[in-house]
C-alpha cells in the first residue's frame, strides 16, 4: 500500500479515503505494538490512534518533511507514545511530597552503624564490674519486667529501674565522647 497518498487524503480533506487508510494503518500499528513492545491491547489502541492523529496534525500544519516516510513516522510515534503512557503509569502518586527523593544509602547507615557498635562495645567494656554484671542481664534477658531484675539482684525495683537508667546514661555518654573525637 502506499502510504503517501494518506498524506495526499489529510491535505485534500478526503473523508471516505482517510477512513480506509484509517482502518488500516490502525491495525498496522496495533499489530506493531502488541508484537514489538509486548502493549497489552487497549494501550496499543490508544497509542495506534494517537500516532495517527499527531500525524494528521503535522500533516494539515505542514511540518511533515517527508511524507514519502509516513508509516515511519507513524511507527516511530506510535512507540514513543506508547512508552511515554507505560512511564507515566509507572510514576508513584504521592498525597504528600516525600522528605527525600531517594533512601539514605545502606552501606553508609551499615558502615555507620558498624562503628556504633564497635564503639559501644568499647564503652561497655569500660563499665566497672558490677555495672557489666547488671547491663549484660538486661541485654541478655531484654523482655524482662523490672520486678524480676530487682528480684534477680535483690533490689527494690525503683532501684533496679534507676541503676539501668544510670547505665544507660553512662553508656551513652561514653559513645557520645568517642564519636566526637
Amino acid at each position: 500500500m502506499d502510504y503517501s497518498k494518506f498524506v495526499i487524503a489529510v491535505r485534500d480533506n478526503d473523508r471516505e479515503s482517510l477512513k480506509e487508510f484509517y482502518e488500516v494503518l490502525t491495525k498496522i500499528l496495533f499489530k506493531f505494538l502488541k508484537v514489538r513492545m509486548d502493549a497489552a491491547p487497549e494501550d496499543a489502541k490508544d497509542s495506534a490512534q494517537n500516532a495517527i492523529m499527531f500525524a494528521v496534525e503535522k500533516i494539515k500544519n505542514e511540518e511533515l518533511d517527508h511524507p514519502d516516510r509516513i508509516i515511519n513516522y507513524l511507527f516511530t510515534t506510535a512507540k514513543h507514545d506508547y512508552l511515554k503512557h507505560q512511564n507515566k503509569n509507572k510514576e508513584l502518586n504521592y498525597e504528600e511530597i516525600p522528605d527525600s527523593h531517594s533512601k539514605e544509602p545502606e552501606q553508609l547507615n551499615k558502615l555507620l552503624s558498624n562503628e556504633r557498635q564497635s564503639i559501644l562495645k568499647r564503652c561497655v567494656n569500660e563499665l566497672k564490674s558490677k555495672q557489666l554484671e547488671y547491663i549484660s542481664y538486661w541485654f541478655n534477658n531484654p523482655d524482662s519486667e523490672t520486678v524480676v531484675v530487682a528480684d534477680h539482684f535483690g533490689i527494690s525495683v525503683n532501684n533496679a529501674w534507676t541503676k539501668k537508667h544510670r547505665i544507660i546514661q553512662v553508656l551513652n555518654e561514653c559513645v557520645q565522647k568517642k564519636i566526637n573525637k
